[in-house]
């Protein structure tokens, strides 16, 4: 499969420019008695940008799990590239979705080169007793693998991490690793699950810098942040939930201009500039262990 320009290892879009990419309508997700997300429904347009932002218990990774297979939607659905995904992580992410998590899931004791690996698996055809046996083919498709591996490690600022365990990278690399293994899938949608948690202000910047890049290379992109400033700056449109419902999807300006939005987070009396200049959104913003 080629490559999108400037982004390596990168698939290319399939459909028409501008084109949706995901659809999710109507997304309820109920735990027992409990409602965690309520007729949420988003579109995402390939080489488009999209925030998801709340208060702390607003459903953001909930709605974002019903989306990637983790869960069955217990109504709505969910269509990728028009077509109604399966609620199989596996079969998504085939299907053309990746995704990052809030709480980092690397394996420690491989290389970074490796972990990347592990993402490019899902792409190539051996079967079990060509691996075993080191066949020819087998071994093409781990030499593409490795190459097609370096390759996004170079693209997201750790091409000289190749081999390094990922337990021993600091912590801002280490989000930056599990991107690359994401992009490693051949996405046409990458889901970013908080990946400036934690990090400090240039680390941020650096996110937000391989965000815009990834977007560049042709692909769509939907991001779960706490901060509000880099959810501004960053995106084309901004969907806030609140109680696991939508509040108000538009653009950042929309959102950002919307006292709903700033009594969600910390109540009213707030001014918007007060909020997006100091960093980080409201109570909570740094707990981003807790559920969302």
């Amino acid at each position: 499969m080629s490559t999108a320009a400037g982004a390596p290892g990168i698939a290319p879009h399939l459909a028409p420019p501008g084109s949706p990419v995901l659809q999710a309508d109507g997304v309820v997700m109920r735990f027992g008695g409990l409602t965690a997300v309520n007729r949420v429904s988003m579109t995402v347009h390939e080489g488009e940008i999209v925030g998801l932002i709340g208060p702390n218990g607003a459903g953001k990774t909930t709605f974002f799990n019903c989306l990637t297979g983790l869960y069955k939607p217990t109504d709505g659905e969910v269509r990728f590239a028009g077509t109604v995904l399966p609620p199989k992580p596996r079969a998504v992410v085939k299907a053309g979705m990746a995704r990052t998590f809030q709480n980092i899931r690397l394996f420690g004791n491989m290389t970074a080169l490796e972990n990347v690996m592990v993402g490019r698996y899902c792409r190539t055809s051996s079967g079990a007793l060509t691996s075993i046996l080191r066949g020819p083919k087998f071994r093409r498709e781990e030499e593409a693998t490795r190459d097609k591996a370096q390759e996004l490690l170079d693209f997201v600022g750790l091409g000289r991490s190749t081999e390094l365990l990922a337990r021993n990278l600091p912590y801002g690399d280490q989000r930056r690793l599990e991107i690359a293994r994401a992009l490693a899938t051949e996405p046409q949608l990458v889901l970013l699950d908080e990946p400036t948690a934690g990090m400090n202000p240039l680390e941020t910047r650096q996110a937000s810098d391989l965000i815009f890049r990834i977007r560049d290379s042709g692909l769509a992109v939907v991001v779960i942040e706490h901060d509000m400033r880099f959810i501004f700056n960053l995106c084309d449109r901004v969907l806030c939930l609140v109680r696991g419902e939508t509040l108000i999807e538009g653009t950042p300006g929309e959102v950002q201009s919307d006292p709903r939005v700033i009594e969600a987070y910390i109540g009213t009396g707030t001014e918007l500039d007060e909020l997006t200049e100091e960093g980080p959104a409201g109570a909570g913003a740094d707990d981003s262990a807790s559920s969302s």
